[in-house]
């Protein structure tokens, strides 16, 4: 590997898709007000909570309908929650400044806190044993990009928080950073929808936590606000390294692509047309796109798609859309897969920095060597949104062929002018 390929990675190996910490609140903004059952209404104070307000406010929830990876959680070990609907409250989100400072860091260069949105939509209690077993967030929106929890300093022991994405892991204790405070705190847990979160059993006390889901705000939702990008942390370190890595002469003289793993979750369907994602991307990945911007190269979203075949038989398409071959009729294996996707397809051979074949992801091209396009991988690929799509093959008998794709993004580097 090249020294200026090495800078680029190593430039790109940002934090990861989640933060955490503690943040000052006024007293006069603490109070929530319930309805129970019997349809009184209550009240309890967030910051200073008798036992007997925390024990009502139990009461009155729902079983959370959570479950562990391995299965449902037993009704007797689940937080209690309340819709946003069930409930109001005086604390401010919005006086707190947290969402300005999510949107820092997880938005690596959002720099207009009105621009991001949130939305509280429950509120969670968990007593003695009480836990939540590792999931995700659901949303039923594609402008959602993560998730805000605050939690209030609620008197309890154990339910230390979980953050998992891919090999990072992130354990925060509320309890214990909380309870050592000498002005009234919240904690605060933002992430990304694709972040795993667990939280551990209760083990006294009752941990109380709102929840946020976080947007950002689409030009018909503030018609006065401007979005306004600031340099993300290693932005200007990224555009120099890679500059320098495509006005390299021996770089893909030929032309080609470089191709680079996104390293955030979107929502994706059959059939769709993946370069209409270029509005949701976020974090890093909107990052390298503004840089791609500034040196003037030509960028995409595309699927690439591998076939699970041999190491010297595996070939590679980009293609614009996402490939549902289940609807296909038979086809001749896996070029035959490749040609049965129609327009907007296209063959790549995987390359290093100098134009070798990369060794890790060899294949065959000699059959179609004029339709074959040099593509360099500049990150991690597969990426964390990937589709899969399986499809009747046939050579000497016919068998089920498997198609898996990384949706990725893809820049044009033009052929070098030699003189």
């Amino acid at each position: 590997m090249s020294d200026g390929l090495a800078r680029i990675r190593a430039t790109l190996n940002v934090r990861p898709p989640y933060c955490s910490g503690t943040c000052e609140v006024a007293v006069e903004q603490s109070t929530l007000f319930y309805s129970t059952a019997t349809s009184d209404v209550r009240k309890i104070n967030l910051l200073f909570p008798t036992q007997y307000q925390l024990e009502s406010l139990h009461e009155a929830c729902q079983p959370a309908a959570y479950s562990h990876d391995d299965g449902e959680v037993s009704e007797k070990l689940r937080a209690g929650r309340l819709d946003a609907t069930a409930f109001a409250t005086q604390f401010s989100l919005e006086n707190t400044g947290l969402v300005d400072a999510v949107g820092q860091s997880l938005l690596e260069g959002m720099v207009v806190g009105r621009d991001i949105r949130s939305e509280l939509y429950e509120l969670s209690i968990y007593g003695a044993s009480n836990c939540i077993g590792p999931h995700k967030s659901a949303t039923n929106s594609d402008k959602i990009f993560g998730f805000l929890d605050i939690v209030f300093p609620t008197p309890h022991t154990g339910g230390i928080c979980s953050l998992r994405n891919n090999e990072n892991e992130c354990r925060v204790d509320f309890a214990t950073m909380l309870s050592e405070a000498q002005i009234p705190l919240v904690g605060y847990a933002a992430y990304f929808n694709e972040v795993q979160h667990e939280i551990d059993p209760i083990t006294s006390g009752h941990r109380l936590t709102l929840s946020y889901k976080l947007y950002v705000a689409s030009s018909g939702d503030s018609p006065s606000a401007t979005m306004i990008w600031a340099p993300g942390p290693f932005e200007p370190s990224l555009e120099t390294a890679l500059a320098e890595f495509v006005n390299d002469p021996k770089v893909l003289p030929n032309g080609g692509y470089l191709g680079f793993g996104l390293r955030h979750q979107y929502p994706v369907s059959s059939e769709m047309r993946v370069d209409t994602l270029r509005s949701c991307l976020k974090g890093s990945d909107a990052i390298i796109t503004r840089v791609l911007n500034k040196l003037h190269l030509s960028w995409s979203l595309r699927v690439l798609y591998r076939d699970s075949v041999s190491h010297s038989e595996q070939t590679f398409v980009l293609h614009k859309f996402i490939s549902d071959l289940s609807q296909k009729d038979l086809v001749w294996s896996h070029w035959g897969a490749g040609e049965k996707m129609g327009l907007g397809a296209e063959f790549v051979r995987f390359v290093d920095e100098f134009g070798n074949d990369d060794e890790k992801r060899a294949g065959d091209y000699s059959k179609y060597s004029e339709d074959v396009v040099d593509i360099i991988q500049m990150t991690e690929m597969p990426s964390v949104t990937n589709v899969h799509s399986q499809y009747l093959a046939y050579g000497n008998e016919a068998m089920m062929g498997n198609l898996y794709g990384d949706i990725c993004l893809v820049a044009e580097v033009p052929a070098k002018v030699l003189y």
